[in-house]
């Protein structure tokens, strides 16, 4: 006041008046309705206001004038803005991440906080340390249908690499903050997931057959090689004479013509894959039989 006299204080919510306090008047505080604005006489007089029961209708520019007391009548304002802030009634939620990733996948996730006024700010963390902002993608807040509240809605989205790992985890923390009144945050915690190597001849047996009793696939056999002596998918020669039935008999080592054909073979289907392709396996079953007619022709029956 400058030695002055106090002549009058007064309050406005933009440009209404809705408190007045003058020291020579009786009463000296009179009270102006205003929306949003509830004014607690007790805890109010020509230095501080107090107002009660804020509401999102309380927010708004506030401004205060002081005027002195005759001769001069000076007048001072100054203005200021009040927000009312609704914070979340829950923490916010992390979704679309899975609990186990490798390295060389990709992490995408959403972070949501529902239901404020103003809508939160959301940050994402990677192991503690703030996330590249590269990673990040903004989307812009809704509003509600049935209220004036607004969502929050932010992404993530990287490459995990070796180093996002520590001591086989990564942790991802969402934090979503209003103001200096409002701070909750979200974290998930997420397993590295190293693949799993097994060699082919602890996952096969002799029937090719995995641990599980599974087919092992065809790249799971080695190519043709000595090894493949005892195998007993060999080609057999009928015995047909006169009067008899054909009797089928394995091929046994003679002297006899036909030694260029003892332990004449039929390669197994992994082998005829692996060396003349699809086709040959296909036109498998024809050729038998006319390779065995053949045989008989230019040699005589062999008999037991």
């Amino acid at each position: 006041m400058d030695g002055e006299s106090l002549y009058s204080v007064k309050w406005y919510k933009g440009r209404r008046e809705f408190y007045r306090y003058t020291p020579k008047e009786s009463p000296p505080m009179k009270i102006f309705p205003a929306q949003g604005v509830q004014v607690k006489r007790s805890a109010s007089n020509e230095s501080q206001l107090t107002l009660l029961g804020l509401s999102l209708a309380s927010s708004g520019k506030y401004s205060c004038e002081v005027s002195a007391d005759a001769p001069s009548f000076h007048t001072m304002i100054v203005t200021g803005d009040l927000e009312v802030c609704e914070v979340p009634k829950h923490v916010p939620s992390i979704h679309g991440m899975r609990s186990r990733y490798r390295v060389g996948d990709i992490v995408r996730g959403n972070c949501t906080s529902h239901n404020s006024r103003p809508p939160a700010n959301l940050t994402w963390y990677i192991n503690e340390a703030q996330a590249n902002p590269s990673y990040i993608r903004t989307h812009k807040p809704f509003r509600e249908r049935k209220n004036e509240f607004e969502t929050s809605l932010a992404g993530i989205h990287f490459v995990v690499g070796n180093h996002h790992f520590v001591n086989g985890k990564l942790k991802i923390r969402c934090t979503a903050r209003i103001h200096d009144i409002y701070l909750q945050s979200t974290e998930r915690s997420i397993d590295e997931d190293r693949p799993r190597v097994i060699s082919a001849a602890s996952s096969a047996n002799s029937n090719g057959k995995g641990v599980n009793g599974n087919a092992v696939p065809y790249d799971h056999f080695p190519p043709y090689a000595e090894n493949e002596l005892d195998r007993k998918d060999y080609m057999t020669l009928q015995d047909v004479t006169s009067g008899s039935s054909p009797t089928a008999r394995p091929i046994l080592p003679s002297p006899a013509p036909l030694t260029s054909f003892d332990q004449f073979r039929l390669p197994s289907i992994n082998h005829l894959r692996w060396a003349f392709g699809p086709l040959t396996v296909l036109l498998l079953p024809f050729a038998h039989p006319l390779l065995s007619s053949l045989i008989n022709r230019i040699a005589p029956p062999l008999r037991a």
